[in-house]
């Protein structure tokens, strides 16, 4: 079994007034302890963020690895 290194992320959710009758959710998603951070306006938004943030993170523990003569 291999394990995956533990990746970790705050999320910060809030309501914004769009007018008098539409409030939307927006939100924020960081990556800890690097603090990269994206900004988001709806669920897939949120998604996409998540998805680049561990594939940016699995492309860089491959490339420690392959670099340190282990296996990935």
């Amino acid at each position: 079994m291999t394990t995956r290194p533990t990746q970790l992320f705050t999320l910060r959710l809030w309501q914004e007034r769009v007018n008098t009758e539409l409030a939307e959710w927006r939100g924020k998603v960081q990556a800890l302890p690097e603090g990269e951070a994206y900004y988001f306006r709806d669920w897939p938004g949120l998604i996409g963020r998540l998805e680049a943030l561990l594939a940016a993170r699995d492309a860089e523990t491959t490339d420690s690895v392959h670099l340190e003569g282990g296996k990935a």
